[in-house]
């Protein structure tokens, strides 16, 4: 079977509103998985999103997940 070139649509050729909108989905979608705490769930997410965007022609996206201690010993809140 002889596959047809295909036209694609890169970030580049997408609406700005399109891109906005797309890379929202994107955060929303890893900060979900950021509060389930689980870290299957946050490499696969990661995974994921991070594919989606290079199919767009992004550079990709990648995560870092710092986990806040909860109150200090002394019952006093940490700020950051």
């Amino acid at each position: 079977m002889k596959i047809d070139k295909m036209k694609t649509v890169s970030l580049r050729d997408m609406h700005p509103m399109q891109v906005q909108q797309l890379m929202e989905l994107v955060g929303l979608t890893l900060n979900l998985a950021a509060n389930t705490r689980n870290q299957d769930v946050i490499d696969d997410t990661e995974a994921f999103c991070d594919e989606l965007v290079k199919l767009f022609g992004g550079v990709g996206v990648s995560m870092t997940v710092e986990i806040d201690p909860g109150p200090n010993p002394n019952d006093s809140q940490s700020v950051h």
